[in-house]
């Protein structure tokens, strides 16, 4: 048998200029380069590679074919009666591979060639066709996002993108697809592919039951349905249904208790993922930055659970088409609303109510939804003891579209939620996001899509600052605006090979901290200006039947244009700062299928911020923040991300282990003691370190009749080394939790009930206590060691609650569906520290007073819809 190289490539280079990557990026990208042209499933067939001289003179095809055969050694069959067989060749070949002879000769004929067995067989060229459309839920017509399409003769498959579009291109025949998606009923599908193009919307129903999943196997043994993206995708019509504090179904919440993130503290919002600090985070709404995602200080967040659709949260390999974040995207999407049939839903906890309407502007052809949520407790005076707080939420959401034809379709969604907190001396905090986003969604031809976005982000925080001052109350306002236009382009080459390339272009305004005081000018820090712009590309293919690749590329330019205020002997001089960085962010992923059930897959991403937040890391919850741009002097944050996963499905559950190792440069803190408010010098306060996280992850989940139980365990570390912090030697990180464990039970009794059970337990967070303090004019004045040598005591809590179903029919055939839930949060009851707080009085033997969130607390929510 003749050895078989890889095919030869001549003056081709892949450059990576060394100033915008490292060694081990350029080493990754050219492997990726070799592994794509080097190895190429094509490429890899010594008969069609081979080099050759011959000429042909006014011979018919069939001889030219024989001739090739006869004289060369090589193993051509072909039927010569076939039509095109007559075709006159005339042409002389040098030092010419086989396979572009043969493209020469049966050019302009209806035959093609095939290779099978080390052997070339001439055969009747079938003409590809492409079938498209949008995959969608069944009851209310909601586009549904990576659903996935298997052919089954092919053993191959593509997924609907972000927009739910899909696109199949085969030779023409009949064809058996089977399409799933998460928590919809997978389904099979006959289809035709004939000589013209086609469209189909294919319609999936909800899952009624939990259905044993489909796997697809070929002879080989290799699970031909093994998902390949590196989002991981949230069931959000379950979760929705998971209570939290007092029976509030919330998204963060939800995040916090999935494997690699944590919260830190009880009560919180902020999101510490694989080693990343909370700013680290692009959180989006609809693609709409959310830049604060909290409620009542991070009790609960801005997304209303009847709001959404679909989550997804990237932590592994953060794809080209998203920037602007190191550790994680968080993609959540709002509900388009039912396009079929008017629908109302609502319920309440002990936290807020809400209430929501949906339906079709024109029947499956535009649709509507509206939400609207507002707190009903005055959560913070009775269970968050730390100032007598009078505090209160609202937030609003809405959502329109319409479909002009079958290749365009406009989207208008928009957020508006607030919060406000008082208490009776003055101090007052008003903070609140503002949304929008215009899409159009338009087909070019049955291959190519394209999704064009302008979207609008607005966050705004007031506090009253100086309200015991003698120089009378100060409004402090800080906030972020941000204007973007984006544009992404998806590409179905063919079943197994999708592109996406697009741009992106953000206009920041930056409000770090003004006020409107008498001496506002020289308390201020200064505004500032910038724009973040982007292009990328990225692929993801199949090569043969084990080996899955995605790979990209981000080129991210960033300009601050901002105006920056100097001192000359205290007296502000103003002058414009242009500052640009250009940065190259590389992006890989490979997935091998081991067999049937079981992958294993490497990442590795680069990523690039060019906004910091500036903020206090006592306490993880706090709505005062303030953004500021890479400037000259504030060189932009980066990581370079590595992990390992293995994967394996088996007839009751699956199981999961993972590892991490992220290295982050240009990382910011605050020195001690730094002031944040009325202080134009923030960046002097300012050091820059480098931070390295590394840890092991343990997911698993078990089904055993009606009892399904999910858990995870991760351990992990976090370091920091920053100039003149911790007298520049390395600590741990104020968001080190080296052990996390998370349980979820539940057991379903019947159709109507179930009980739910959820334990979390995590390491105590780092803290820095004093080893003493000294006395000054009657007042205790802390000596502090190094940073962050102790810890707060392991957290840990278990809820219990019992979730009962109640449909009850209605006379036009639809149904009331109600849903009751009633439980324990922490029921037995431990105290989990939210903070220790120093007492400064000398004669008080209690040098701390130790703040606690919430002992037992009782859940309750009902929900709605019909």
């Amino acid at each position: 048998m003749p050895n078989r190289p890889g095919k030869q490539f001549i003056d081709n280079h892949v450059h990576i200029p060394p100033a915008q990557s490292n060694l081990l990026a350029g080493a990754i990208f050219i492997f990726v380069y070799i592994l794509l042209f080097g190895f190429d499933a094509n490429a890899q067939r010594s008969s069609l590679n081979r080099r050759l001289t011959i000429s042909f003179f006014n011979i018919s095809l069939r001889d030219a074919l024989t001739k090739l055969s006869m004289q060369n050694d090589l193993p051509i069959s072909f039927e010569p009666t076939q039509p095109g067989m007559e075709k006159t060749i005339n042409k002389n070949f040098y030092d010419a591979q086989v396979a572009d002879i043969l493209r020469d000769l049966l050019q302009g004929t209806p035959l093609t060639w095939r290779y099978f067995a080390e052997e070339i067989i001439i055969v009747p060229a079938t003409k590809s066709s492409t079938l498209s459309g949008h995959v969608i839920d069944a009851q209310n017509g909601e586009d549904l996002i990576g659903a996935n399409i298997f052919v089954f003769q092919l053993n191959q498959s593509t997924s609907s993108n972000s927009y739910g579009f899909y696109s199949l291109t085969l030779p023409a025949g009949n064809y058996e697809l089977l399409v799933s998606s998460v928590g919809y009923a997978a389904k099979r599908i006959m289809v035709t592919f004939t000589a013209s193009d086609q469209s189909f919307n294919i319609q999936l129903e909800k899952k009624v039951s939990a259905l044993r999943e489909v796997t697809v196997t070929r002879k080989n043994g290799i699970d031909s349905l093994q998902p390949f993206a590196p989002a991981q995708q949230l069931q959000w019509d379950l979760l929705r249904e998971q209570p939290f504090f007092k029976g509030e179904a919330d998204v963060v919440k939800a995040l916090q208790m999935q494997n690699g993130v944590v919260g830190i503290t009880e009560g919180s919002s902020s999101l510490f993922i694989r080693g990343g600090n909370r700013d680290q985070n692009l959180i989006l709404l609809d693609e709409a930055v959310v830049y604060n995602p909290a409620h009542l200080f991070g009790i609960t967040s801005v997304f209303n659970p009847d709001a959404l659709k679909n989550i997804q949260l990237y932590k592994d390999e953060i794809p080209a088409n998203f920037g602007g974040r190191l550790s994680s995207v968080i993609d959540a999407r709002m509900a388009d609303g039912d396009d079929k049939a008017f629908r109302v839903k609502g319920g309440m906890s002990l936290l807020s109510a809400r209430l929501s309407l949906e339906g079709p502007v024109v029947k499956e052809r535009g649709s509507f939804l509206i939400t609207g949520r507002r707190s009903i407790a005055n959560l913070l005076n009775k269970d968050l003891d730390l100032y007598n707080l009078n505090a209160a939420y609202y937030d609003l959401n809405g959502k329109i579209n319409y479909k002009l034809n079958a290749s365009n379709r406009l989207f208008f969604s928009a957020y508006f939620g607030r919060d406000r907190v008082n208490a009776d001396n003055g101090y007052l905090n008003k903070w609140g996001n503002k949304t929008a986003t215009l899409r159009w969604n338009h087909v070019f031809n049955p291959k190519l899509f394209l999704n064009l976005s302008a979207i609008y982000s607005n966050y705004r925080n007031a506090l009253n600052v100086n309200a015991d001052s003698s120089a009378g109350m100060e409004r402090w306002l800080t906030g972020i605006r941000d204007i973007t236009v984006k544009g992404d382009f998806t590409y179905f080459k063919k079943p197994g090979n999708q592109m996406q390339f697009g741009f992106n272009s953000i206009f920041h305004l930056f409000i770090p901290g003004e006020t409107t005081g008498a001496n506002s000018y020289y308390s201020n820090i200064p505004r500032a200006r910038a724009s973040e712009n982007a292009l990328y590309f990225s692929q993801k293919i199949s090569i043969g039947d084990r080996l899955r690749l995605l790979y990209g590329v981000r080129t991210s330019i960033f300009c601050n244009y901002s105006k920056r205020r100097l001192y000359d002997d205290f007296d502000p001089i103003t002058e414009r700062e242009h500052t640009n960085y250009v940065r190259f962010e590389p992006r890989l992923m490979l997935k091998y299928i081991l067999c049937a059930h079981a992958t294993v897959q490497f990442s590795y991403s680069r990523n690039y911020q060019y906004l910091q937040l500036v903020q206090s890391d006592e306490l993880a919850f706090s709505s005062l923040e303030t953004w500021i741009p890479s400037s000259a002097h504030i060189l932009p944050q980066y990581a370079d991300m590595y992990s390992l996963t293995y994967k394996r499905k088996y007839r009751r559950g699956s199981f999961s282990l993972g590892a991490y190792y992220k290295y982050m440069g240009n990382q910011l803190e605050l020195q001690d003691h730094a002031q944040l408010i009325s202080n134009p010098l923030i960046e002097d306060e300012l050091r820059t370190g480098r931070s390295d996280a590394y840890g092991l992850e343990l997911s698993t989940l078990h089904q055993f009749g009606k009892f399904r139980l999910a858990g995870c365990y991760a351990w992990s570390k976090v370091f920091r080394k920053i100039k003149e912090i911790n007298n520049g030697k390395r600590y741990v990180a104020n968001y080190d939790i080296p052990h996390a464990v998370k349980l979820s039970m539940s057991y379903q009794v019947n159709n109507s009930l179930q009980v739910n059970s959820y334990f979390t337990y995590t390491t105590g967070r780092p803290v820095t206590f004093p080893t003493g303090y000294f006395e000054q004019q009657g007042v205790r004045v802390p000596i502090y060691p190094g940073r962050n040598l102790d810890r707060m005591p392991d957290y840990h809590h278990l809820d219990v609650n019992i979730r009962y179903t109640l449909p009850v029919p209605l006379k036009n055939g639809r149904q009331w569906i109600n849903t009751f839930i009633v439980g324990l949060y922490n029921i037995y009851n431990w105290e989990n520290p939210l903070l220790y707080k120093i007492n400064p009085q000398v004669g008080n033997d209690d040098l701390f007073e130790q703040q606690t969130f919430s002992g037992i607390t009782p859940v309750f929510s009902y929900s709605f819809s019909f």
